[in-house]
């Protein structure tokens, strides 16, 4: 009996906790120090504001100014509570907004691991609609993709192009018809390629890459497909079909294109060093400073001595036997040599004119 007694005068002392919400409270604490503002701005702030020009006055024309002065103060005290809304807002909505791009984006990247073509894909498209509408995510959505494409495409066996004065038969090495790249490794390449053209720090890392079979012709693009500014050194295209796509500013040295697709392109200034471009179709394309040294052209269609002057060949280039007797192909290769020994290996000789009688 005692101890319940004591129990329950133990309880009826113990305060009693507060249910107040944490909006309550902020209305308890906020009314209170409004109408304190409210009444610090038009009672003493006003006769400071005023001055004493208003002290001097007497009887109505003082009321009338202290009037004015209130309607000032309130006025400018609005637009300041305004000014300060607005901001607020913003912020909230930047902070929602990238709470829900950092959520989007979560979401993609989990998609590209799933063991489901069809979500591999919705994750492609989900950063493609990240990229195309924050521009800040931009490097960050292209270099996943990229990677995503790179670690599922690793080339195997053989790394290495041969050298061009090779004697084996080229087309014993190419895949067979029809080949094609996975759903999802195809779609992401296509992102990247309609990617917005914004500035980009570094290149697309695609380096020892497995992309022969790619389909990337520009009739299929609403503008022209953008491969720019790649690594695509020791890279695999063998059969790609790359029918007007701009490769400007890419580097694919060591590369192999055997029977690729490549009118029309756009590859200027592109680095082909050590390729193989054997059974290539570069019929149109702009090769005006591409650089062709080592690389082995044999059996490529579409190539005149026109495209071949601007572009960059030594001795070890290996051309169709009609443009190796060629005399325009003749005198480009010897002035490169010459202006590479007078301005140095990496400076880009300019154009070579028709030689007499070409």
């Amino acid at each position: 009996m005692r101890l319940r007694t004591r129990l329950r005068g133990r309880l009826q002392r113990r305060p009693r906790q507060s249910h107040r919400s944490p909006v309550t409270m902020a209305v308890v604490l906020g009314v209170p120090a409004a109408l304190g503002l409210v009444l610090l701005l038009l009672g003493p702030l006003t006769w400071v504001i005023a001055g004493d020009s208003v002290r001097n006055l007497d009887g109505k024309e003082q009321v009338d100014a202290l009037n004015a002065t209130r309607q000032t103060v309130l006025a400018a005290t609005g637009g300041i509570v305004l000014a300060l809304g607005l901001a607020y807002t913003a912020q909230t909505y930047h902070l929602s907004q990238r709470g829900q791009v950092t959520q989007r984006f979560s979401t993609g990247v989990t998609q590209l691991s799933s063991e489901k073509l069809e979500e591999r894909l919705g994750g492609v498209f989900a950063l493609e609609h990240i990229a195309a509408e924050s521009p800040q995510e931009h490097l960050t959505v292209i270099t996943t993709l990229a990677t995503y494409v790179r670690e599922h495409t690793r080339r195997s066996g053989r790394s290495y192009p041969s050298p061009p004065d090779t004697t084996e038969d080229w087309e014993s090495l190419l895949p067979e018809w029809g080949t094609e790249l996975p759903s999802d490794i195809q779609a992401a390449m296509e992102v990247l390629a309609r990617r917005p053209e914004r500035t980009e720090p570094r290149r697309i890392d695609l380096r020892h890459t497995n992309l022969s079979g790619l389909m990337m012709r520009e009739f299929e693009f609403e503008s022209r497909p953008r491969l720019t500014r790649m690594f695509l050194t020791w890279c695999d295209l063998r059969r790609a079909d790359m029918r007007g796509v701009d490769l400007r500013g890419s580097i694919l040295n060591t590369s192999d294109l055997s029977a690729a697709w490549l009118d029309r392109a756009q590859l200027a200034g592109v680095q082909f060093s050590s390729a193989r471009l054997c059974g290539a179709r570069l019929g149109g394309a702009d090769i005006l400073g591409a650089d062709f040294c080592l690389a082995d052209l044999r059996d490529v269609s579409g190539l005149t001595a026109a495209q071949l002057s601007g572009a960059v060949i030594d001795e070890a280039t290996k051309l169709p036997e009609e443009l190796e007797r060629d005399p325009w192909v003749i005198a480009r290769r010897s002035f490169c040599r010459t202006w590479r020994e007078t301005h140095g290996a990496f400076s880009t000789p300019p154009p070579t004119p028709a030689p007499a009688g070409c």
